[in-house]
């Protein structure tokens, strides 16, 4: 009885395997089914038609529950074919059971699909940002989805779906999306894309996920990772703008990890995002079309080169944008160098942080100071706002040098105001600047030392008044100002006033050694309201030094006045008693005309004179020397000519004539009313005409013997007799 029993167990247990493993593998084949599906999809489905030719019952084992399946079955939706590659239908099993089949969840997977076929599908769905974004910025691609669906009451009470993308191009503002593939999952309220792969704006994506909540309103989150091999082509498409116009040549490669939160309103507008990104630059290169010039560096920047630089970022429309940058960079090819850069930005303004060590050669006229072969450190920290700027803090450290300036505000590039500066400069190791500038109802400035060497070249420069804003009274003391030649200036004191970052009052002495003195003063004429400036030395060479016309010249007091304004410039300049020694353009002009002995003079103790009146007259860029004359005891000149400001030329014409051959004509002339030449007087030769005409370096003199001389000079020389 029991082994009846047992084998009856057996035989129906092995029953019910065959039946169960048949049903999972291969599932029994009825149309019982078919008007139940066809009718649960065509009811939550308007505008679909389906027709199934075959529907197998199977079982699912993980779920031990059963379901009916169906393979290509055909379903139109609004007259357009949908590629289904099989039907899944979760059946409830008590329905089963009384014989009236219910529907719990419906799976539907489809064959790969092209986006344009799905475009027709998504066109007749409810309104919604999805299908605002899908029907117009995505180009194309081939999807493959599953969807399962379940049912509540004959309704629909939750859906997910499933599937991959590949080949896909889509785009939203300027951001494209190429050659993409990925996986993704939707619900009812929420998305998820992952795997990310492709190209944005041209450069790769190596892996990433978005999130979507599209329970009120669209939500994206995410994160990509990304190796960074960019070049100008691949920028210039994520940068839609002139950032990179003067670039000839520019790569980039490096890595990228980043993460972002997008929000947009109903409109599919973004109302708020915020994007974080990290990485590093393991080598980039940049070169420019037209070299880059910035103040104070001697060199133009041809090419930017960054190494080992990691990056971070944070920005956001609600937040403050940071941006971060250390490593190394180089210009032309020299040593990299570190740097440290960060920038804040706000909804108005921006904030700079930079830390640099600085290769190149940094060249400040105004304090004698140059940096070659040195390492220059810089620290700033600035604000930008529309068209102001400032400065809260600068440092230029290069050993014992150091230049601090704190709160410089400027305006359109022009100063508007500062707290103070301090300088202490070393030149050939040598301390050649030491003083503090402060800010307040006066322009203070007061020092132990001050490089006056290119003072008087910076003040012939024609460049736009850095200065217009400033309109204050100005005092100045120095305990030493060192000129370009040895004669140094002491207890320098000045008083005066600056309207519109131009002096139009001073008054100020300084003191030479042996108890020689400088007096400068300046005012306004009431009358025609040009300037008057009038300046003494005892010394000459020191304001002079910088004039190559100059050179040479030793002892002597000098007087200038000068009438100008802003067009127009009249200058008279005197000196007397004064020597030239070892002056190149003057012992060449002295050989050419064969006068050795003045040569052997200059080449001495040096070419004696009396006196030398200077006139000149200069407007826009042309300086008119109405007339230069000089006598002495052994050469009289007298010359004119001008001089280009702007591309350099020299044109001059004159006469030099020996002192004794002057003296033995000016003895045998009448002197009636009118100076007039005897013929008879001309015999003999007086002396010689000269040229000099061309650019600096490149002057080209000549020389012609005369036997009778201008009335001018004439005139001149009789003057001086008197």
């Amino acid at each position: 009885m029991k082994r009846i029993i047992l084998f009856s167990i057996s035989f129906f247990l092995i029953i019910i395997s065959v039946i169960t493993s048949y049903l999972v593998l291969i599932g029994y084949e009825t149309d019982r089914f078919n008007s139940v599906l066809e009718s649960k999809i065509t009811k939550n489905l308007a505008n679909t038609k389906i027709d199934i030719d075959k529907i197998k019952v199977k079982i699912n084992v993980k779920n031990i529950s059963f379901f009916v399946t169906t393979e290509k079955p055909d379903i139109e939706y609004n007259n357009n074919k949908i590629n289904i590659a099989k039907i899944d239908a979760y059946i409830n099993l008590k329905s089963f059971i009384i014989g009236k089949p219910k529907i719990n969840t419906l799976n539907i997977t489809s064959n790969e699909i092209e986006v344009n076929e799905v475009k027709n599908i998504v066109k007749y769905s409810k309104p919604s940002n999805f299908k605002k974004f899908f029907l117009n910025e995505v180009e194309k691609g081939v999807i493959l989805f599953n969807l399962d669906v379940n049912f509540k009451n004959n309704s629909i009470k939750n859906y997910e779906i499933n599937g991959y993308v590949k080949n896909f191009f889509a785009g939203i503002y300027d951001v494209k999306l190429e050659k993409s593939s990925f996986i993704y999952q939707v619900k009812k309220d929420s998305s998820e894309i992952d795997n990310i792969r492709g190209f944005v704006n041209g450069f790769q994506i190596n892996s990433g996920n978005l999130q979507f909540d599209n329970y009120e309103l669209l939500d994206i989150k995410g994160n990509l990772n990304s190796d960074l091999n960019l070049n100008k082509k691949n920028l210039q498409k994520l940068f839609k703008n002139n950032l990179l116009q003067n670039s000839e040549n520019l790569n980039i490669s490096g890595k990228i990890k980043s993460s972002f939160n997008i929000k947009f309103d109903e409109t599919f507008k973004v109302k708020d995002y915020q994007i974080k990104a990290s990485g590093s630059i393991n080598k980039s290169e940049i070169k420019f079309i037209n070299s880059k010039k910035f103040l104070f560096i001697k060199d133009k920047i041809k090419k930017l080169n960054l190494e080992k630089t990691e990056f971070s970022l944070n920005f956001g429309k609600k937040i403050k944008n940071t941006l971060d940058i250390i490593g190394f960079y180089a210009f032309n090819d020299n040593t990299p160098k570190k740097f440290n850069f960060k920038n804040l930005r706000s909804l108005n303004a921006q904030k700079f942080l930079i830390d640099v060590d600085f290769a190149n050669e940094i060249n400040i006229p105004m304090l004698n100071f140059n940096s070659k072969n040195k390492i220059v450190n810089i620290k700033t920290e600035f604000e930008t706002k529309k068209d102001f700027i400032n400065f809260k803090k600068f440092n230029l450290v290069e050993e014992k040098t150091k230049i601090h300036i704190n709160n410089l505000f400027l305006k359109n590039k022009k100063l508007i105001k500062f707290e103070d500066i301090s300088v202490k400069t070393f030149n050939n190791n040598k301390l050649n600047n030491d003083f503090k500038v402060s800010f307040g109802n006066t322009i203070k400035v007061k020092g132990s030392k001050y490089d006056a060497t290119n003072l008087t070249k910076l003040f012939e420069q024609n460049n736009d008044n850095f200065l217009d804003n400033i309109n204050k009274e100005v005092s100045i003391n120095f305990k030493e100002i060192s000129t370009k030649v040895s004669d140094k200036i002491s207890n320098f004191n000045l008083i005066g006033n600056i309207q519109k970052g131009k002096f139009n009052k001073i008054v100020s002495k300084g003191e030479f050694k042996n108890d020689k003195y400088l007096d400068i003063s300046l005012k306004v004429d009431e009358n025609n309201n040009k300037k008057i400036l009038e300046i003494y030395s005892d010394l000459p060479k020191p304001l002079l030094s910088n004039y190559k016309f100059f050179d040479g010249l030793i002892d002597g007091q000098l007087l200038i006045l000068s009438s100008y304004d802003n067009k127009l410039s009249n200058t008279k300049l005197t000196i007397e008693n004064f020597k030239v020694k070892d002056a190149p353009g003057l012992v060449k002009l002295l050989s050419l005309a064969d006068f050795g002995g003045m040569v052997d003079a200059v080449s001495g103790e040096g070419l004696s004179f009396e006196k030398l009146e200077m006139s000149m007259e200069k407007k826009n860029q042309v300086l008119n020397l109405k007339e230069l004359y000089a006598i002495g005891p052994s050469i009289s000149i007298l010359m004119e000519g001008y001089l280009d400001t702007k591309s350099g030329l020299v044109s001059l014409r004159g006469t030099m004539v020996p002192a004794k051959a002057l003296n033995k004509f000016l003895s045998k002339l009448p002197i009636v009313g009118d100076i007039i030449i005897p013929k008879e007087i001309g015999e003999g030769l007086f002396g010689i005409s000269f040229k000099m005409k061309g650019t600096p370096g490149k002057i080209k003199t000549t020389v012609n013997p005369i036997k009778t001389l201008t009335p001018r000079f004439i005139q001149k020389a009789l003057k001086k007799t008197k």
